[in-house]
């Protein structure tokens, strides 16, 4: 059943997930992959033939597990047996055969347990067994459809319609349908395995301008699947070395170079295998549907789009009677045999919007991303919607509102300004002129009107910064303030006071060197004295320099202590060398 190792083969497409990440939405089921595992729980009753509830109450514990997440649920089942299976069918039904033979050898010689398990390899799944799990699910308003052929081509068809947002089965080959998204190995806490059509390129390794869908499905099919046995000694693995090799598209052209591009030159393929096929692959892609919408059959692709041949769908499937077809996929009969089992028809009142039976199907609602035309505005404690107004503004009506504007810019030119009073301009003006002197004194002299010059007599000047006035200059020339000429002569007579004492300083010769003194007071440059002796600096003792003491933590002073041993030992060591 399904394609081996496949499952392992797309692990990188595979993510682990839980069914809650499709809450809201559709899930289509393949039914038959739970009445399996709920038959192996009562495989001793059914081979009796005693009537028995355990596999209903298995499948239903799922379908509420499904419901709880608010999902809506659509259980698909099959229907009766393509021909193109009918080799697998006669292997399955002796395989069956064989396991009955031997579980009922196994109860005679008294090993219970090893028949136990034999005959879980010896169950059907009969129609009546479905029919009962269709009537149990009606009650809870689980959607319910019973396919003409497969349920894998069904489902298939529900997830390229966008109908189901994820397929549930066991099933490996499902994939190779067009599913598009498919949980694999789901528990009854929600848990399972997602693989993703859009993410094969990755497992198989390809860029996506290299690999398309039909390579995937082309991939499988040589390596073998129920449709179509594979090539002797061919597997995944040689399959995708094969087409990484080739960019062919035709089957009938690059099944020809598989011996010579996989270096197997006793392989022979033949024309019978070529044509078989191709009947594999129209099969897969244009298999027979019903659509529950249309009540009508019809192929999951139409082969005249695809351009497939007519002949190579002769295993996908004949198109019977839509009436009779439509009992089948409501469960009311038998899906190859004339027998009758029911008239039920679905409600048109009581089904919900979500049934695929609804006249009114509505599938799942999207967000909006845009913003709505219309707001609703509450207000007060009874709350009632109120619709906004919308007001429409013309082109015209922008540009009028423009030429408004650049009238008024225009027209403030023609405001009159306030006039300041004379006294205020008056204050300004001398703020401008005054040349303040009080300011820092390294300020640079580029920020006065006038240049200082040296002094006519002989002043020994502070620095050159100091600002002093010639005879002739006015008092209004001068400063406009009188504090500044106040300042300015303080500081002539302090420079005065300064070279008078200079002039009568006495210094006694010292009893290695006489010092001198230099009168540079008839130079325009600054006064420098120097009255030390260097050879006295040399003489007078350093300053003591107080040692503090570091205070060390334990650590510390024991590492300290260890180190003054260590070198103590090791000067003691040298001096007995020597």
């Amino acid at each position: 059943m399904g394609i081996t190792g496949l499952l392992p083969f797309l692990a990188e497409a595979t993510e682990n997930t839980h069914i809650s990440k499709f809450r809201g939405g559709t899930v289509a089921v393949d039914t038959y992959c739970w009445l399996h595992k709920g038959a192996n729980a009562c495989a001793e009753q059914l081979a009796r033939g005693d009537d028995t509830d355990v596999y209903v109450n298995y499948c239903l514990k799922y379908v509420k597990m499904l419901l709880s997440y608010d999902i809506h649920v659509i259980m698909v089942f099959d229907g009766k047996n393509l021909p193109a299976k009918a080799e697998t069918e006669v292997k399955r039904r002796e395989q069956r055969q064989k396991a009955k033979q031997r579980a009922i050898e196994l109860m005679r010689l008294g090993k219970t347990e090893e028949a136990r398990n034999v005959l879980k390899q010896a169950i059907d799944i009969t129609p009546q067994m479905a029919h009962k799990l269709i009537e149990a699910c009606r009650k809870l308003n689980v959607d319910c459809i019973v396919a003409p052929y497969e349920s894998d081509a069904q489902l298939a068809f529900f997830s390229i319609n966008d109908i189901a947002d994820c397929i549930i089965t066991e099933d490996s080959d499902l994939i190779l349908f067009g599913c598009k998204k498919v949980m694999y190995k789901m528990d009854l806490t929600g848990a399972g395995q997602l693989v993703s059509a859009h993410k094969i390129n990755t497992a198989m390794k390809l860029r996506p301008d290299v690999y398309s869908f039909d390579k995937f499905r082309f991939m499988c099919i040589l390596s073998g699947c129920d449709y179509l046995s594979s090539l002797h000694g061919i597997g995944l693995k040689k399959a995708l070395k094969f087409f990484t090799l080739t960019a062919e598209s035709d089957p009938l052209k690059f099944l020809d170079r598989v011996p010579r591009y996989l270096n197997m030159r006793h392989l022979e393929v033949t024309e019978e295998y070529k044509e078989s096929f191709m009947i594999a692959c129209a099969t897969f892609r244009h298999q027979t549907v019903f659509d529950p919408f249309k009540k009508v059959l019809v192929s999951l692709t139409d082969p005249a789009d695809a351009g497939t041949d007519p002949k190579h769908c002769k295993n996908a499937g004949e198109k019977y009677d839509n009436k009779r077809a439509l009992k089948v996929a409501l469960g009311n009969m038998h899906p190859s045999k004339d027998e009758v089992y029911g008239n039920w028809y679905p409600p048109e009142s009581l089904m919900p919007s979500r049934s695929i039976w609804s006249n009114m199907y509505r599938k799942k609602v999207e967000k909006i991303d845009g913003k709505p035309k219309e707001v609703a505005q509450f207000s007060g404690l009874k709350t009632y919607k109120q619709k906004a107004e919308i007001v429409s503004t013309s082109l015209n009506d922008n540009l009028q509102d423009d030429d408004d504007l650049i009238s008024t810019y225009r027209k403030k030119d023609l405001i009159a300004k306030k006039a300041e009073s004379p006294e205020k301009e008056n204050i300004v003006k001398e703020k401008c002129e005054a040349k303040d002197t009080k300011k820092n004194p390294f300020v640079k002299l580029s920020k006065f009107n006038k240049s200082t010059e040296a002094p006519s007599e002989n002043v020994l000047t502070k620095s050159r910064y100091f600002y002093t006035p010639e005879a002739g200059e006015s008092n209004s020339q001068k400063t406009p303030d009188s504090q500044n000429t106040q300042d300015s002569q303080k500081t002539q007579d302090s420079q005065s006071s300064i070279t008078s004492k200079i002039s009568h300083l006495d210094i006694e010769a010292s009893s290695s060197k006489k010092r001198t003194l230099e009168d540079n007071t008839n130079t325009n440059l600054d006064v420098s004295i120097d009255l030390t002796d260097k050879s006295d600096e040399e003489n007078l003792p350093a300053p003591k320099q107080e040692k503090k003491k570091i205070k060390y933590g334990p650590c510390r002073s024991v590492g300290l202590k260890k180190q003054k041993s260590l070198n103590f030992f090791f000067n003691k060591m040298t001096k007995n060398d020597k």
